[in-house]
Formats: structure tokens, C-alpha cells, sequence
């Protein structure tokens, strides 16, 4: 239609809630706070109860910047509090981002079916990280001990299934262990250890149920690391889990179906790339994943065929960073994304607008046989257009047009004047 135009308008929902947990509380905050402000909505944030002090602190930064823009001072509010708070905020909001564990997140997405409120799910992961067999084996070990043990494990973009092609099986094995004998863990406020705590003391206890099952169905621990506690009381040593490296691991093991979300390497050797393609895609979860191979063309095309929201070559995790990415997953790794511009669309109302592209030189008109009451030969104007339009052939169309100009010729005759007749 030349006489038209057509455009795509982003409007502001209103308030965005977010849903957000303990394990990076500056950017689980600062991420949906930009992306609700920045699309022109208010924001509330409901921190874990596990980061109150952090979430608060950082809630004083947000007002000072507030404040120094000009802007509305209750355009964001934090909040805290356990289970139930995040279920009124659930019912009370425009659009929920949640980021946190499946379990939960299935549980704000009922609790938002209700009220039939838009979320955003970020959920768990359980990465794959592929290592072929043209690497450098000593440089992508130091990426593989790394994606392991960031954060003491707890990151859900983390690595968390190592498959490794049977050449560079030994060789990667034997460097990543002497890495991890290298890891001291301790308190990180002296600055001096590589490794800190687990945040929850039943977590640590959940790391060592998978380990124990995983032992049970065949696999060994390779290595763990060395544990310096300092000055730290006997009441926190528990939630010092050591970095393991388990290998003989395979996918009847709890280690590696369900996210392990700490300091466990679990390395499983692959014959081919469709191979390894068939066990990363052996999962529930669908976040992402990392491919390793001297051939970026053979890494790109197993990485294609991974089921996930993102995947990275030669690296790990580095997409994250990249804040014009759109960051989400698939499956039990949730859906809707977050950051780039597919984030800040995701807090709008996306609404289709058409108008005329001359108005008020060229109108929209309805042909005159068309016009209620409808003429006689209404039906063969119909089926005329029909056929200028969707013709199979040029000369079909050209004959529905001669059709149109000559029904549109003739005097308009509404039914109820022929029935009168």
C-alpha cells in the first residue's frame, strides 16, 4: 500500500519489577534498573535476602545519581524481604524481570499467569565448554579453571560440562589439575587467596551430595584445593567449598543433569564434533556455551548447533560483557532477554501504527460496491480484487483488473433496491 506508512512505537509499560539474587548484587541491580529507566519506566527491585546490606548500599548511589539527573526520586525503589514480598510484587506490576533459580522462576511465572503479567525469565545454566582437538591445550585450560571458578562457581553463565576430544584429553587434564593444585582458597578481604567462600552453607552441602553421587557411579576426584582459613572462626569454615577437578564423569550422573552453580570441574572425553554437539544439547538447560578450536570456521559450526541463548568462541563468558548483546536462554534456562536493544524492548508496550502516508490528498476510500449496503455485484468486486492481487499468472491479474474498472463502471445497485424492484 503506497498510500500508507507503517512504523513500530515503543511506549513505556509503566513499573517494571525485578526479582534478583545474591551471587553479583551491583550489576543484578544496576542491570534492570537501566534498561526499565532508560525505556522510560519506573522500577522496583526486590533483592535477595541474602544481599539486603549490598542492595541497600547500592540503592543510595542510584538515588545520588537520581538526584543529580534531575530525575523523579521514586522513579526507582529497592526493596527486601523473603518469598512473600516477591509475590506482592509479582501482582502489583506492569512486567516482571526475574534472575534466579528454575524452581523459583516457575513459581513467579504462575504467580504472574494470574494476572496475566508479562516476565522475563533468567534462570539456571549448565554450560558446555568444548575444547578440540587443535588447540593450545596450556592457554585454554587457564580459560576452562577460570570459567570454573569465578565467583567460587556461583555464576549461571558459568562452565560446567567440559568435553574434551580424546587427543588433548591427557594433555588438558593434566594442566588443569596442576592449575587447580595451584588455588589457594580463603578470605577474600585479606587479598591474598584466589578463591573465596560459597555464600550458603546448605550449598556447599548440595556440592558435596553431587560429588558423593557422581563417586557412587564410577568417577574419581582428581585434585582439590588447598583451603587457608586465617583468622576466620570454626562457624564459617563449612562454607569453604575446595575446587575439585572429577573425571570418569558421564550424564547418569547428578553432576552433570542438574547446575552444580560452584567450584566443580567435571571433565568428559569426546571421539567427534557430533559427539560433542549430542552431549552439550544432553541437558534441560539451554543458557550457553564456549567452543575451543584452532579452526574458528569448525568451532562457529559447532557452536550453531548448540541449543542455547549464546555461545562464545575461543573464549568464555566474554558476551556478557558485551552490554549491546541481548543476555537469556532456552528451556530450563528460562526466556525473554535482558541488556542490548531486544532488553530494552522487552520494557515496552510494542504497538503497530499505519496512517495514511498523503493525508488529506489521498484517503483511504472503500470502492462504492463495497459500501454497505452493498451492491449487486459486490461479490464479483471482491472476487475481482481477489484475483488482481493473488493471480497466479500476470495475465490472470491483468483480466481481475480489467474486471475491477469494468464492475466499478457500472451503476451501484444496493440489494434492498433490488429486492424492492
Amino acid at each position: 500500500m503506497l498510500h500508507k506508512s507503517a512504523r513500530v512505537e515503543f511506549h513505556p509499560l509503566g513499573v517494571i519489577g525485578a526479582i534478583v539474587p545474591w551471587n553479583y548484587p551491583f550489576h543484578n541491580i544496576f542491570n534492570p534498573m537501566l534498561a526499565a529507566v532508560f525505556s522510560g519506566n519506573g522500577i522496583v527491585i526486590k533483592v535477595s535476602e541474602h544481599a539486603s546490606w549490598s542492595g541497600c548500599f547500592y540503592f543510595r548511589i542510584i538515588q545520588a545519581g537520581l538526584l543529580a539527573a534531575g530525575a523523579p526520586s521514586d522513579l526507582v525503589h529497592v526493596i527486601t524481604g523473603f518469598g512473600e514480598t516477591g509475590e506482592a510484587l509479582v501482582s502489583s506490576v506492569d512486567k516482571v524481570i526475574f534472575v534466579g533459580s528454575t524452581a523459583v522462576g516457575k513459581m513467579v511465572m504462575e504467580n504472574a499467569s494470574k494476572t496475566l503479567t508479562p516476565v522475563t525469565l533468567e534462570l539456571g545454566g549448565k554450560d558446555a565448554f568444548i575444547v578440540c582437538d587443535d588447540v593450545d591445550v596450556p592457554h585454554v585450560a587457564q580459560i576452562a579453571v577460570r570459567g570454573a571458578l569465578q565467583s567460587s562457581g556461583q555464576n549461571c553463565a558459568g562452565a560446567e560440562r567440559f568435553y574434551v576430544h580424546q587427543d588433548v584429553y591427557d594433555s588438558f587434564k593434566a594442566q588443569v589439575i596442576k592449575i587447580v593444585k595451584s588455588v589457594r582458597v580463603g578470605p577474600p578481604l585479606e587479598a591474598r587467596y584466589d578463591m573465596g567462600a560459597i555464600c550458603l552453607q546448605e550449598h556447599a552441602d548440595k556440592l558435596q551430595s553431587l560429588v558423593n553421587d557422581a563417586l557412587e557411579k564410577g568417577a574419581e576426584i582428581a585434585v582439590r584445593g588447598k583451603l587457608f582459613f586465617g583468622s576466620l572462626g570454626d562457624d564459617v569454615v563449612g562454607q569453604f567449598y575446595p575446587p575439585t577437578v572429577i573425571l570418569n564423569v558421564n550424564h547418569s550422573m547428578r553432576l552433570m543433569q542438574e547446575e552444580i552453580f560452584g567450584p566443580i570441574i567435571a571433565i568428559m572425553k569426546f571421539s567427534s564434533d557430533e559427539e560433542a554437539i549430542m552431549l552439550a544439547n544432553d541437558t534441560t538447560y539451554g543458557l550457553g556455551c564456549a567452543v575451543f578450536s584452532g579452526s574458528q570456521r569448525r568451532a562457529r559450526s559447532i557452536a550453531s548447533r548448540i541449543y542455547c541463548g549464546f555461545a562464545v568462541i575461543n573464549d568464555f563468558a566474554s558476551s556478557y560483557m558485551c552490554q549491546s548483546l541481548p543476555f537469556g536462554g532456552v528451556k530450563n534456562s528460562g526466556f525473554g532477554r535482558f541488556a542490548g536493544v531486544e532488553g530494552l524492548r522487552a520494557c515496552c508496550l510494542i504497538k503497530a501504527v499505519v496512517e495514511d502516508r498523503w493525508w488529506p490528498y489521498i484517503k483511504t476510500k472503500i470502492p462504492k460496491p463495497l459500501q454497505y449496503p452493498v451492491a449487486e455485484n459486490a461479490f464479483e468486486v471482491q472476487e475481482s480484487l481477489v484475483e488482481t492481487l493473488y493471480g497466479l499468472s500476470i495475465w490472470d491479474r491483468l483480466r481481475g483488473l480489467v474486471n475491477v474498472i469494468k464492475l466499478l463502471s457500472e451503476p451501484n445497485i444496493p440489494d434492498e433496491t433490488r429486492k424492492a424492484q
